[in-house]
């Protein structure tokens, strides 16, 4: 098999090769939407090919190697303060025989952060169908996704999305969690533009 990076043969199966995984551009941000800080790994520009191969059945395991990377970095630099969180995964609607969204909470809550938290699935669902790829902050202000959340509200949460552009989803999300009276602790995204 081939590094879809670079090309170089690597082991069956893996599609980076282990000089690509190990020079992914980790650049840790946070920025606050609604007073909570909202956790990115990675600048959208430096890896738009891998994030776009979610719209690929190859996506699901790209977007699995993405979040690996981010776990460790997270990993070494938080500190739980309340354990345990619950991953809910933003939307994790079932595309192309996988939800994007679902695959980075699970690969976040697994190995040394499996202790920690757990992710926990179709809890916070857009009642829209319209995706926002690609269109305008107006577009984005003027069809909310309507989301539902049907997750328990005494539980500690952080939310859990592949890209943050204007922080829309974002902000709808957040409301609509503490809304419902559970609390959210962070949120965090593999990319932010």
């Amino acid at each position: 098999m081939r590094c879809v990076l670079c090309l170089a043969w690597t082991r069956p199966f893996n599609l980076l090769c282990k000089r690509c995984y190990d020079d992914l551009p980790l650049v840790f941000q946070t920025q606050m939407i609604h007073g909570l800080p909202v956790y990115s790994f990675y600048l959208y520009e430096e890896i738009e090919m891998l994030l776009k191969s979610k719209y690929k059945t190859l996506g699901s395991r790209i977007l699995s190697l993405l979040s690996q990377r981010a776990r460790e970095y997270f990993c070494a630099h938080y500190t739980f303060k309340s354990s345990p969180l619950y991953a809910l995964p933003i939307d994790d609607h079932v595309k192309r025989g996988y939800s994007h969204t679902a695959i980075i909470a699970r690969t976040f809550c697994k190995r040394e952060l499996k202790n920690h938290c757990k992710a926990v699935y179709a809890k916070l669902m857009a009642k829209s169908t319209v995706t926002y790829a690609g269109t305008s902050y107006q577009f984005r202000q003027q069809h909310k996704k309507d989301f539902v959340f049907k997750g328990d509200p005494n539980l500690n949460y952080f939310l859990v999305d592949d890209v943050l552009t204007t922080g829309s989803t974002m902000q709808e999300a957040i409301k609509t969690v503490i809304d419902s009276g559970a609390r959210v602790i962070f949120a965090l995204v593999l990319a932010k533009t």
